[in-house]
């Protein structure tokens, strides 16, 4: 029964990256003047200066969505398994098999606000073709991402 699931095992989807989620840096550009130099004191390259409008959208798209990475692959995990373990050390407590129910349904409530909120903003976008605003609809910002 296990083969098939052996079979597909070899390779995974790549829905959120490598790895999952966003954990790019938060900032898309740099206060620094334009003849700033391009490199960090440590070798490290620096962030382009910002030049327009859509730089600060870009680094406002980017700490969205590092947001909902962290509601999404860190925060709800973390709540499911309380919740479920206040169930199972509920015993005879009928308040904390309450508590632990709530904390379950508030998770995956939540969980439904944060993909919903997504879908429904990049719907919109999409729908009344605005164009350049961070990760959504058609971009025409220039830039670096």
């Amino acid at each position: 029964m296990a083969l098939p699931l052996v079979a597909s095992a070899w390779s995974t989807p790549n829905l959120w990256g490598t790895p999952p989620g966003f954990w790019g840096p938060l900032l898309s550009c740099t206060g620094v003047y334009v003849g700033a130099p391009a490199t960090n004191p440590d070798g490290t390259p620096t962030a382009p200066p910002c030049t327009s409008l859509c730089d600060l959208i870009d680094t406002a798209i980017n700490i969205i969505y590092f947001a909902m990475t962290l509601a999404i692959f860190i925060i709800a995990p973390v709540m499911i398994v309380v919740g479920a373990v206040m169930i199972m050390l509920a015993g005879a407590n009928p308040s904390m098999l309450e508590s632990g129910k709530k904390t379950l349904t508030a998770t995956v409530i939540g969980l439904v606000i944060v993909l919903c909120a997504y879908l429904i903003v990049n719907t919109t976008i999409t729908v009344l073709n605005i164009s350049g605003v961070g990760g959504f609809g058609n971009n025409s910002c220039t830039t670096t991402s």
